[in-house]
């Protein structure tokens, strides 16, 4: 009997290969040839793609004792080199001669990672994959995955660009939204500091949490993407934190530590000063009881520079008004650099139409002006957003 898996023992619940390493011991079981065949068909990937990416982004033992740093020579990188051959044999060969004796190896007629799928990861990860997927030896690899451990992490941080927290665990986005810095129009002058302090923060220099405020509609979350997405082929994560898991911030912080440089994004930001969740806030950006990791900054956008609500009765108390204004702008204070967005004009609000409406139609018509001036005074006003939902009409 094949003993388990130790190093990637966390393999054994994959959907693909868990019931491909049972189905190697026991290969005349058409129960587990069709739960193979099942999860290779709900799978776009061929075979050796699919269990290349499981390795890369194995949680398993060897993965999580990698990122603290293993040298080539570790018994531990050995023991995950034995295991890498048996993978690398399933996935050249084993598997499929495993279903043809039960008429199901078409099941793995898969594709290598699409275009859309390698834009979506980082390009280390792209690189392991690839060579694993058309490499039939795999032991060798062993040193390289310790060593991609130790500088990208594990599991979903591993494999993604752009991630959420969510419920306690990171969660990668498996189509993120790829804005680039060539499709924005405007605010040159706001991006240009959060370009040099990510250029600075990726070469190892320290860089200040940013807040980026103003009216809605000006760009700011897209800003942020764009940024992020501009040194993303670096290396660098985007990893947001939804509106409902603010309270969460530090334990989020904890899980990105000893990983690649990442930037924590609080979209919208707001707080309700009934739960005083502005002074957890404030702790977790001083560094709080744990110390801040120096491998993520935190980047914030909100509406207002104040980014706590007034509560009805500090409003009407004319005596406590001046101490709760100034404990209120203290969260807003922890973030070194803020940018303000100001409200757009209608020559930015234009300029912004006719690039949209040129990207899409090839030209600028005669009379779009006109158009986009009436769709900006019928509520909508004069925002990148409104520039947006104008271009994605306009002509149909």
């Amino acid at each position: 009997m094949t003993p388990p898996l130790v190093a990637y023992a966390d393999l054994h619940d994959d959907a693909l290969v868990g019931p491909l390493l049972e189905l190697v011991e026991t290969p005349d079981s058409e129960l587990l040839a069709a739960d193979v065949a099942r999860a290779a068909l709900a799978d776009e990937l061929d075979l050796a793609s699919a269990i290349a990416l499981a390795v890369v982004a194995s949680e398993g033992p060897f993965a999580t004792a990698a990122r603290s740093g293993l040298a080539a020579t570790d018994a531990r990188v050995a023991i995950a080199g034995a295991e890498l051959s048996r993978l690398g044999a399933l996935a050249h060969g084993d598997a499929r001669r495993l279903l043809q004796r039960h008429g199901l190896d078409g099941a793995l007629e898969g594709t290598a990672l699409s275009p859309a799928l390698r834009d979506a990861m980082p390009p280390s990860a792209v690189a392991l994959i690839d060579a694993l997927a058309t490499e039939t030896s795999w032991l060798p690899h062993a040193p390289s995955l310790a060593a991609f451990h130790a500088a990208e992490a594990t599991g979903d941080l591993a494999i993604h660009r752009v991630l959420r927290w969510l419920d306690g665990r990171l969660v990668g986005v498996a189509a993120p939204d790829r804005i680039g810095l060539d499709d924005l129009t405007g605010y040159e002058e706001q991006r240009e500091p959060l370009l040099a302090d990510l250029h600075a923060f990726l070469h190892g220099a320290p860089a200040n949490d940013a807040l980026l405020y103003g009216p809605p509609g000006t760009g700011k979350s897209a800003a942020v993407r764009a940024c992020a997405g501009a040194f993303a082929d670096q290396g660098i994560r985007l990893v947001q934190v939804e509106r409902d898991q603010l309270d969460d911030v530090e334990d989020a912080l904890l899980a990105l530590r000893a990983g690649p440089r990442t930037i924590l994004f609080l979209d919208d930001l707001v707080v309700d000063d009934t739960d005083r969740l502005d002074r957890t806030l404030r702790a977790t950006l001083d560094g709080g009881v744990a110390e801040r990791p120096t491998n993520v900054i935190v980047w914030a956008t909100s509406n207002r520079l104040n980014l706590t609500r007034g509560s009805r009765s500090e409003r009407e108390d004319e005596v406590n008004a001046e101490e709760a204004v100034a404990e209120k702008s203290a969260l807003a204070a922890r973030f070194g650099r803020r940018i303000r967005f100001p409200k757009q004009d209608r020559a930015a609000y234009l300029a912004i139409c006719h690039r949209l409406v040129r990207d899409r139609l090839g030209e600028v018509p005669t009379g779009l002006d006109e158009a986009a001036l009436r769709f900006a005074v019928q509520g909508h006003g004069f925002s990148a957003r409104t520039a947006v939902q104008f271009a994605a009409t306009y002509g149909r």
